[in-house]
């Protein structure tokens, strides 16, 4: 690593990563500036099975799940809870119920779990490899094949330069080409390989455009595929020579022959192979190198940034307000003065959310919208933010970042925040204060003189201003007042002195 990492109380750290096959925890402690990996545990859950019709959670695939967390729980006792993330991938991305379950979820493993986008999922991947194996400075392509999903990471150094998240998995794969099949048939494994090639399809032009000089594969599908080819390509890597001999060998005696691998691994393998044949033929593969590092690895490195000064989501946040032109001062103005107050109450935690961080970015992002339209930007700001890629952010967090800045401004109603949970509501709507105050009192675009206070008791906040400052400012007063009737159909009651 590039920067120093601060001293923190405990060198240890932990990444929780919830797949669609299996669950992962890593164990790793910080050494100076590199990592030593001191424990790993996999369980294979297998929760992309457990999606029924509608895409709910059957209950064995949650009863699995959460005795699986139950028991990483112990071993992450000791761990501080700002050196532990946790993670859900494809299967929870797609599943319709994620909530209910995530709340169970979180309370067998003690630790919030964030669901993360396929473009976050790619992007961890990558940090994972980029640090963890040796850099010549070529240009590299990731292929990772999950369960549910296969990313797809273009890149140098420490940086991705493309990013995608495809829906191939071996779980999934599974169910829809093989399930009914019994054995494994030619037919069953064209019909993969050819729907596998259709979704790479979509990005084959732009990958063999940009190009690379190696490639890597960083997943337990590629190590159990170069386990199976290890006597043809020593098990570092796998060939395509290899590969098509294996599936053939797979297709001759309908399963995949081996008494070293899992029951489970051997049934959704043969959907892996298929995949791997695509991306190998779709991209003109010769051989790829199989790294033992991935998205845990990059959990790991992400949760370190995030206690320095290398924090993807301060980059993700700076890209975005350049990107949409927006007015830095302005932006620094509400900022600094949402914090300001922030730092003078108090209002129930986020869990997995840094509610200081959220609401700094939300204040810096508040005008992303004004490119589109004036008069309803923040709904525009909104559905940029809730539906861009923003490198480091978990699902809910940008959703509870869109949502601030969906209702800094404009009318405030209980309605408005149908399908967020109460915990989430009671915790955000302070943060709303915030930013809606220093949203009304900055309208002029010019810094004050001097900020009022904000004091709290329970459900009753009091903005107090300098003698005579709300007569001299009569069109402040009357947007503050309307501020007063908002909050009170939030059961917030808002007194200016």
């Amino acid at each position: 690593m590039s920067k120093q990492i601060p001293e923190e109380p405990s060198p240890y750290y932990a990444a929780v990563d919830l797949g669609s096959n299996s669950f992962h925890m890593l164990i790793a402690r910080l050494n100076g500036t590199s990592l030593d990996v001191i424990d790993r545990v996999k369980e294979m859950v297998q929760i992309a099975r457990g999606l029924q019709e509608g895409s709910s959670l059957d209950p064995d695939a949650q009863q699995r799940a959460l005795d699986c967390l139950t028991r990483f729980a112990e071993r992450l006792r000791d761990i501080p809870a700002s050196n532990v993330r946790a993670v859900g991938t494809k299967a929870l991305r797609s599943a319709s119920n994620p909530r209910s379950f995530l709340r169970a979820a979180e309370k067998a493993l003690g630790h919030p779990i964030q669901i993360i986008s396929g473009y976050e999922e790619a992007r961890l991947v990558y940090s994972g490899l980029a640090h963890t194996v040796t850099n010549n400075h070529d240009q590299r392509l990731v292929v990772d094949i999950g369960g549910g999903s296969t990313e797809f990471v273009i890149g140098k150094d420490e940086k991705p330069l493309l990013l995608e998240s495809l829906g191939l998995g071996c779980v999934t794969f599974t169910e829809h080409y093989f399930a009914k099949s019994g054995n494994v048939s030619a037919r069953a494994m064209r019909r993969a390989y050819i729907a596998a090639g259709n979704e790479i399809e979509e990005i084959r032009q732009a990958y063999r455009k940009a190009g690379w000089q190696s490639a890597f594969g960083t997943s337990g599908t590629m190590k159990a595929i170069a386990e199976l080819t290890s006597k043809e390509d020593g098990g570092a890597v796998i060939s395509k020579d290899s590969l098509n001999k294996l599936a053939e060998d797979v297709i001759k005696h309908g399963e995949v022959q081996s008494n070293d691998l899992p029951e489970l691994r051997k049934q959704v393998l043969p959907a892996g192979i298929a995949i791997l044949q695509a991306v190998f033929d779709a991209l003109q593969i010769e051989k790829i190198h199989v790294a033992d590092s991935s998205l845990k690895e990059g959990l790991i490195y992400d949760v370190l940034g995030r206690l320095s000064d290398n924090d993807p989501r301060i980059d993700a946040v700076k890209h975005l307000a350049f990107k949409y032109g927006i007015d830095e001062e302005q932006a620094s103005r509400i900022s600094q003065c949402a914090l300001t107050f922030w730092k003078q109450i108090d209002a129930p935690v986020l869990p997995g959310v840094s509610r200081t961080k959220i609401l700094r970015w939300a204040a810096q992002l508040h005008e992303i919208g004004l490119s589109i339209s004036h008069s309803s930007y923040h709904h525009h700001g909104y559905y940029i933010l809730y539906n861009s890629d923003l490198a480091g952010f978990g699902r809910y967090e940008q959703y509870i970042l869109a949502n601030l800045v969906r209702h800094h401004r404009r009318s405030l109603n209980s309605s408005q925040f149908q399908g967020m949970d109460e915990a989430a509501i009671l915790a955000i709507i302070p943060l709303l204060l915030c930013l809606r105050l220093a949203f009304v009192l900055h309208r002029r675009r010019e810094d004050l003189e001097k900020l009022p206070s904000l004091k709290q008791e329970k459900n009753v906040y009091r903005l107090k201003f300098t003698s005579g400052w709300l007569d001299k400012n009569p069109l402040t007063l009357a947007t503050l007042e309307q501020e007063c009737k908002q909050f009170k159909q939030l059961g917030i009651r808002l007194e200016l002195e």
